[in-house]
């Protein structure tokens, strides 16, 4: 009986259904409800398949009493009545929920509403509508570029890190999940089977802070989730001031961003492409290395190495300029004079001011650039790398508690490299007090003024995004809510005006490439693709919605060890600009935090393929730079197989390949084999004529201008 039940829910997805409730009528498309609950039971696309697996909710919400505890409810624990198209949700003392639902005739929208809710509480989010969907298909994950997720027990091992939960408070060393704007860079999920899509979206034009996120179920389920915190409500009421999209749609991933994309095309800020500065058209090479340490952070005492003083890297500024036939971004860590990644200060740079102007002025003199990691919004009570960095006594004597990022509870924390085992022990400091913003932008400034041309100011905060505050003392809501993004995007501007008001050309970035609302200002970042890989398969998805507004570098990667071939042709292939990882020696090492004691990779090899990669992004900047990403009019056969060192066992072309668009309507496509020994790929066309292209190792051919039809 089990299997049989099993086999009906895995099958249900794919099988025209007849589910008995209430129903919304689209175009052929059609949401069918619990006449009891309100829950979504069935959600049919023209083609009359199922797109959904009945859920056992309509809604979560969650509150916070005057002391910061939490209380979740559950739409089941109210009773429901109907009117309309608008459920409404009642329970003795309270609160009252209304979910309003339309059709367009294509897709469904959903529209909450929360008021009467007891006194003395705080509406902290919502969840709604809950979606639930089968385990059979795939999801995609707008997670650090995008992440296919396949294998669902990813979050069901032994290591907590991974199992899903809400997003909250932070805790310590874990990962702030899909916090949205951050790490999960679109607020939207997508999953798909054999060619037949559900898209799950929030169409919330000031992106107020969510979790899109997917909690694992059972081996048959998995429920999809745009929890919204609800910082923005006002006299006790809450109404969502954007809707909640669900489609069917047929095709996969690259559909689903699709959808995505001609969404936030929509809104004013996304309708014209960012203005870039000069520079990123020729596609310099950043070369990524240490001025102390030899490639591990949390190395206590790092000392100087080779490439200080600063104007010893330039000998292998001009050999790798030459190598790879390009211009040098020098982008350099552990430079900071006060302790490596110890923000908010890092000025000046470690041996002074006058020691870091050789290096600027000889690469500006060859026409190449000086870049700066930083460490982005957080404050360092102590180093662990530098024991004697410490700014304990300052933050008592000035009272600077006061400015720190705060829990529901008033707890104080911060959770990104924040450990006596990494590399400082700190808090977050809240975007909304002016001694914060007052102090990030002054250490910016000095910066600019120097002559920095590109600085990652806001690494570690990941997509660019501020981390979650609750404080009622400070000066925004004490919930989080579109608050935060408000507070980073004015943040982000005074940062730029500044810039230019001194004449500085300066750009700034993030570590991963920027969230949905940072793009136009963060438009050159350290992507961080392979971050995604433990819950599932990296795609570049967020490169497919917004390649003509960003171009973000290929990264140090930090310590992901695998196929360095693989690892740039990936990278080429999502557009990005390429970079060089310096090790010992001058050589090239696969990634930033590999011990420079670990073997190295065959340099002739890898610095043939970064120059062979570079000077086809040069060859065509209208595709490489400013194109857009597309599905091709074909599709492509090549061997699949595994990456070495992936120890997650997703499986990649031999050949990767990538179709792009001009401004124009012109199409280019490009593959590379990655491979040691020669591949072949298939292009199979609509009509079965098959296309195919042996390439040679390390070898990427173009795939040309080409007819819808062969």
């Amino acid at each position: 009986m089990r299997n049989l039940l099993k086999a009906i829910l895995l099958t249900s997805f794919l099988a025209p259904v007849s589910v008995v409730g209430w129903t919304i009528e689209g175009e052929g498309s059609r949401a069918t409800f619990s006449e009891s609950t309100g829950a979504l039971v069935s959600l049919l696309g023209a083609d009359g398949v199922d797109r959904v697996l009945p859920a056992a909710e309509m809604f979560t919400l969650s509150f916070l009493d005057a002391a910061g505890n939490e209380t979740r409810i559950k739409s089941s624990e109210f009773s429901m009545t109907r009117t309309g198209n608008c459920f409404r949700f009642r329970r003795s003392g309270g609160p009252e929920v209304e979910i309003s639902v339309r059709t367009d005739g294509f897709a469904f929208y959903f529209r909450p509403r929360v008021s009467h809710w007891p006194h003395g509480l705080r509406l902290n989010w919502i969840d709604a509508p809950e979606v639930r969907v089968s385990t059979a298909g795939r999801t995609y994950w707008p997670y650090l570029d995008g992440c296919e997720v396949r294998d669902y027990t990813t979050r069901t091992n032994v290591n907590s890190w991974s199992h899903y939960e809400p997003i909250t408070w932070v805790k310590r060393c874990r990962s702030f999940g899909g916090l949205y704007p951050g790490q999960a860079q679109m607020q939207f999920l997508a999953h798909y089977r054999d060619g037949k899509g559900l898209y799950f979206a929030a169409e919330d034009a000031r992106h107020t802070q969510k979790g899109v996120e997917w909690e694992y179920l059972s081996s048959d389920a998995v429920r999809l989730s745009l929890q919204t915190f609800c910082g923005d409500a006002k006299d006790g009421v809450y109404e969502s001031a954007f809707e909640y999209r669900l489609q069917a749609y047929e095709g996969d991933w690259m559909e689903g961003c699709a959808l995505y994309r001609d969404w936030i095309r929509t809104i004013d800020a996304f309708r014209t492409p960012t203005q870039r500065p000069a520079w990123v058209e020729y596609s310099p090479v950043t070369l990524i290395y240490p001025v102390k340490g030899e490639g591990m952070d949390n190395t206590v005492d790092m000392k100087p190495n080779r490439y200080y003083p600063y104007e010893n890297v330039l000998p292998d500024v001009e050999r790798y300029g030459k190598a790879f036939d390009s211009k040098i971004m020098a982008l350099l860590m552990h430079w900071e004079g006060t302790a490596p990644w110890c923000p908010p200060y890092v000025w000046p740079p470690f041996g002074g001011e006058a020691a870091l102007a050789v290096l600027r002025d000889a690469l500006h003199k060859r026409g190449d650039l000086l870049g700066l990691y930083c460490s982005g919004t957080a404050w360092t009570q102590v180093s662990c790398v530098d024991p004697r960095y410490s700014q304990a006594e300052k933050f008592v004597d000035e009272n600077l508690g006061r400015f720190m990022m705060r829990g529901p509870k008033g707890e104080i924390d911060a959770s990104v490299c924040n450990h006596t085992r990494a590399q400082r022990f700190g808090y977050d400091l809240c975007l909304t007090e002016p001694w914060s913003r007052r102090t990030l932008v002054d250490e910016l400034m000095k910066m600019a003024r120097f002559g920095v041309d590109y600085c990652q100011f806001f690494d570690q905060n990941l997509g660019g995004g501020a981390h979650l505050c609750w404080s009622a003392r400070h000066r925004h809501p004490s919930v989080p809510g579109a608050w935060q993004t408000d507070a980073m995007l004015s943040l982000q501007k005074e940062m730029d005006d500044r810039i230019r008001e001194s004449g500085s050309k300066m750009a700034f970035g993030c570590e991963g490439a920027a969230a949905t609302p940072f793009v136009k200002k963060l438009f050159f970042n350290d992507a961080r693709s392979f971050f995604a890989r433990r819950f599932g398969r990296p795609v570049p998805g967020l490169p497919f919605v917004f390649h003509e507004w960003m171009c973000n570098f290929s990264g140090n990667q930090v310590g992901v060890r695998i196929d360095e071939h693989f690892r740039w042709a990936y990278s080429f292939h999502c557009g990005d600009m390429l970079s060089a990882i310096l090790g010992p020696d001058g050589k090239l090492v696969t990634a930033w935090a590999v011990p420079w004691t670990e073997p190295l990779p065959d340099q002739e090899k890898l610095v043939g393929l970064i120059r062979s990669l570079n000077a086809i992004r040069r060859r065509y900047p209208e595709f490489l730079l400013h194109g857009r990403m597309i599905r091709p009019p074909f599709s492509v056969e090549t061997k699949l197989v595994g990456v070495a060192g992936d120890p997650y066992g997703h499986k990649y072309g031999e050949a990767l390949w990538s179709y792009w668009q001009d401004a124009d309507g012109n199409t280019k496509g490009f593959a590379t084999n990655w491979q040691k020994h020669p591949v072949t790929i298939h292009l199979v066309w609509p009509n079965g004529k098959r296309d195919s292209h042996e390439i040679a190792p390390l070898e990427t051919i173009e795939l040309g201008d080409v007819e819808l039809l062969r």
